[in-house]
């Protein structure tokens, strides 16, 4: 029997949560080991290079660290059950499900831990990253790790200002959700895919598993804490392979609040990036931060506001998923996804063109 995959990271991550369930979808047997000091300096520094969490060790010793090459990784050697529908349309919407839950749940995921659940995150830094020390000890720790996190929000154009139209937008967002997961299990239909994974990254990780953001979520949307309890448990309700070919009726509601300032953002983001991207050398290790532009939030709403946010080479890779996908289709599931993403407002995300592309190499992110 071959040894099991190892996934260094800890509970309050949100990514390492994303891929936590996806192994525990594919029941795939793996250890999870805290990402303690320790387990940093002796594991993940030797292996990656820089402090980050998830990172996850295959069976046969394979260092990888985004979670979209683990779940590349695992589709492609453990197919069943799926992680992608076999559609395409379903298909390209799960990337774009994932570009979501990975870059744009993260504005209220942030903005509650840092603004609302600030002494429960300092004091679990300080225990994942001295488990041995005293609470004192701990708390002390945590609190010296904590700025590098909360400093997040202003780049992510999070701000007194946004604050407001930040948690508006998320208690919608529970609305939908708990409206959906009255007709359907999972986001797709009768099984999860990869935007439930994706989701499942801010949605358990800090929003219900943090306590105030949670006490919001049990009250107001009790069917999404229900999502993320099956989901905890390897989502053993699901039918594999039952996901739907197009988005089903409850689904489009969420898609639509999502994309409205989300792809009006990434077009204008696209555009500066391939501008400074060129002149980038080719190869070169690319910074998480390229500028800053103004973005509006909650468009067309009495809480509209406009921001600085910073300009993130990531949302290139991410993006480049969402169109790599769709240009793989044949050209009658290319119109029908075109179709669907005009439906939910994020049919400009298609027309996008890469001049310069991003790619991940030694675990950073470099021009292609």
């Amino acid at each position: 029997m071959s040894p099991p995959y190892r996934l260094f990271g800890v509970e309050c991550s949100y990514y390492a949560a994303k891929i936590r369930a996806c192994l525990a979808y594919k029941r795939l047997p793996f250890i999870e080991v805290q990402a303690s000091r320790r387990v940093y300096a002796e594991e993940i520094l030797p292996r990656v290079g820089w402090p980050v969490v998830p990172v996850l060790i295959t069976p046969d010793g394979e260092t990888v660290q985004d979670t979209s090459d683990m779940v590349d990784l695992v589709e492609a050697r453990h197919p069943e059950p799926p992680a992608l529908p076999t559609g395409g349309v379903a298909r390209v919407l799960s990337y774009l499900l994932e570009f979501l839950g990975d870059e744009w749940i993260k504005l209220p995921a942030m903005h509650y831990r840092w603004n609302h659940n600030y002494d429960f995150i300092v004091a679990e830094f300080g225990r994942n990253n001295d488990p041995e020390a005293s609470p004192a000890e701990q708390w002390r720790v945590g609190e010296k790790i904590a700025p590098r996190f909360r400093d997040w929000l202003v780049p992510l154009g999070v701000v007194p200002a946004s604050e407001a139209t930040v948690e508006q937008d998320y208690l919608a967002l529970l609305d939908l959700l708990d409206t959906h997961f009255a007709a359907h299990p999972y986001l797709l239909g009768g099984a999860p895919t990869l935007g439930d994974f994706a989701f499942f990254g801010p949605l358990y990780a800090h929003l219900e598993r943090d306590p105030n953001s949670g006490a919001i979520m049990h009250a107001r949307a009790p069917r999404v804490a229900d999502w993320i309890a099956r989901l905890r448990a390897g989502a053993e309700d699901a039918v594999p392979g039952a996901a739907l070919q197009a988005p089903p009726d409850s689904l489009w509601p969420v898609l639509r609040l999502l994309c409205r300032d989300f792809v009006p953002m990434v077009v204008a983001e696209t555009r500066s990036l391939q501008s400074w991207l060129a002149t980038q050398p080719v190869g070169e290790e690319l910074p998480r931060h390229a500028g800053q532009h103004r973005v509006r939030l909650g468009r067309d709403t009495p809480r509209e506001v406009e921001v600085e946010r910073a300009l993130f080479p990531y949302d290139l890779f991410m993006l480049q998923r969402v169109q790599d996908a769709f240009q793989a289709l044949p050209s009658d599931e290319a119109r029908a996804a075109r179709d669907a993403l005009a439906g939910c407002g994020a049919e400009a995300l298609l027309d996008l063109h890469l001049a310069a592309r991003v790619t991940r190499r030694d675990f950073r992110l470099v021009r292609a």
